[in-house]
């Protein structure tokens, strides 16, 4: 192989007084390139043992991935066009971006095999000499994939195949990873719907640094939603922090196949209802939510963006600050250049201290006039659901109710602990139970129930509601791919509900969700501008003729 200018290059290392330095030598012959060689498989330990740490080797590879630079891997990857192919990571701190090696080159090393964190590398590199190109074409690599098949492309080039989704952006501003599952989107097991598997594999981004900037894996509006395609994946795989990765050596290509939509369109003529969890709206900077006020006044003009879309005509709203001078803020903040048609009220009840947040009902009293309000006050709630009675523009009377039930977290150390549902599965249980039992409290009247449940629809805390002879109008109305409001750990599903009693269900004429938040990269609810991720929950729409 004839070597050129930067063929010939050989990077040492030198202690002097002044530390670990790099040095450029003048091109070497090259005779030096070809020459026998230590195998990678030998040093992986193909089919035997692996070399032990600290043994002296030569070895003569591909470049497939580089990533120098503590912004990168500090090192790159090597690959043998031989078989038994297998791979290496080179761990090179002390090369710079310039003089590191470049994917498709053809590199002779000399350096001391070595582990991290139990993980097979060469290190302390002595000499790097290029040897010209070379072309190396990626292993195709099923996913899902037994844990032998991975292991067996492990430091190697892959092309992911088969039909990959996005299913997890949690990590992707903290580390620049996204979560993959197949054939589609993972669905929480209590959902009702079927989803996919995890892949197997996280797509990274060549580093491990924590905050990548600029963000990576993003489309061209900023953000890389839930249920994003993946038409091309070519990288390293690798296995770090207990998990399987691909790091990119070409952009990966997405298809958009869930892209923002705008809030569903009224049915004409219809009353509508609207749940939404606000995500901690507190006036206390001290509390829950933004910690300063440029961060609230920003939180509420992308909520009031967000309720301006949704246009309802009675709000179920939740985790909301416990103190009337919030209920108060939030009125101004929906009622805010609105015609005397549109403006919002409050359907007051009694405060009750028991929770930090708490949950409000809002209506248009142009359509809608309210009779009475209560709150039911059984001491199973953390915050009492509020019901509410009204007549519709027909005379027609109408009973909402907004409720918000415990939390599956904060575990108890023993009790009412997560055996399968969450932790406080029998606590929301009980308050379904005494829920029901408010709803017909005063008399027959067609229910429609709106809430954050905290439950997802096959758990047993639904199940007094049921009993009760309320109809999930989310099950019943929405598309099964499409019935989701939150997504926890990757999974996604609906712990926001609309439910109505059996005659108030024939009168619905639309039921929706919209994929505004959950499907958003968290960051965005700290970075985002409009609508986008203002909340963590996806709000459900309910149109009544």
């Amino acid at each position: 192989m004839r070597c050129g200018t930067r063929e010939g290059r050989r990077v040492t290392r030198r202690f002097g007084g002044c530390g670990l330095v790099l040095a450029l030598l003048p091109a070497v012959a090259a005779a030096d390139c070809g020459e026998p060689a230590t195998p990678l498989a030998a040093v992986r330990g193909a089919g035997e043992a692996p070399l032990p740490p600290g043994r002296m080797v030569t070895v003569e590879a591909t470049v497939t991935g580089s990533f120098p630079g503590g912004d990168g891997l500090d090192g790159f990857y090597v690959e043998s066009a031989t078989e038994p192919r297998a791979g290496v990571f080179v761990y090179a701190p002390e090369v710079d971006a310039d003089a590191a090696p470049r994917s498709a080159e053809r590199w002779r090393i000399r350096a001391r095999t070595g582990r991290y964190r139990g993980r097979i590398q060469l290190e302390s590199a002595e000499a790097l000499q290029r040897c010209g190109t070379a072309s190396l074409e990626p292993a195709p690599l099923r996913l899902p994939a037994a844990a032998g098949e991975l292991a067996g492309h492990s430091d190697r080039l892959v092309r992911l195949e088969g039909a990959l989704v996005v299913t997890d952006a949690w990590d992707l501003a903290r580390y620049g990873s996204l979560a993959l599952a197949s054939p589609q989107r993972r669905m929480h097991p209590a959902n009702g719907t079927a989803g996919g598997e995890p892949a197997g594999v996280i797509l990274d981004d060549g580093s491990y640094r924590r905050g990548p900037e600029p963000i990576p894996h993003l489309d061209a509006e900023g953000t890389r939603r839930l249920g994003s395609r993946v038409e091309s994946a070519v990288g390293v795989l690798t296995r770090a922090f207990g998990a399987w990765r691909l790091h990119p050596v070409q952009p990966v290509r997405f298809r958009d196949d869930n892209p923002r939509r705008l809030a569903p369109v009224r049915e004409p003529g219809a009353l509508r209802a609207v749940n939404f969890n606000l995500r901690n709206y507190f006036l206390d900077r001290a509390g829950r939510g933004p910690d300063t006020p440029s961060g609230f006044e920003r939180q509420r003009r992308r909520l009031a963006a967000s309720l301006e879309a949704l246009d309802a005509d009675v709000l179920a709203l939740h985790e909301i600050e416990n103190r009337p001078a919030v209920v108060r803020d939030l009125l101004r903040l929906v009622n805010a250049g609105r015609d005397e048609a549109r403006r919002y009220a409050a359907a007051a009840a009694a405060m009750d201290r028991r929770g930090v947040i708490r949950s409000a009902l809002l209506y248009r009293p142009a359509r809608l006039t309210l009779e009475s309000v209560r709150l039911d006050a059984a001491r199973v709630h953390d915050r009492p659901p509020v019901i509410a009675d009204f007549r519709d523009p027909d005379g027609q009377r109408l009973r909402v109710a907004a409720a918000h039930f415990k939390s599956r977290g904060g575990c108890p150390q023993a009790g009412d602990v997560d055996r399968g549902e969450g932790c406080w599965a029998q606590r929301r249980r009980a308050q379904a139970d005494a829920l029901a039992d408010a709803l017909a409290a005063d008399g027959p009247a067609p229910v429609l129930l709106l809430g954050d449940l905290n439950a997802y629809p096959a758990e047993r805390a639904l199940a007094p509601l049921r009993a009760a002879g309320l109809v999930d109008l989310v099950a019943r109305e929405v598309p099964a791919p499409r019935r989701y409001t939150y997504v926890y750990r990757g999974a996604a599903g609906y712990l926001d509900h609309a439910l109505a009693s059996h005659g108030l269900a024939g009168r619905v004429a639309r039921v929706g969700i919209w994929h505004v938040n959950a499907d958003e990269p968290p960051f965005l609810a700290d970075r985002g501008d409009g609508v986008w991720r203002a909340s963590d929950h996806d709000p459900v729409v309910v149109d009544l003729r």
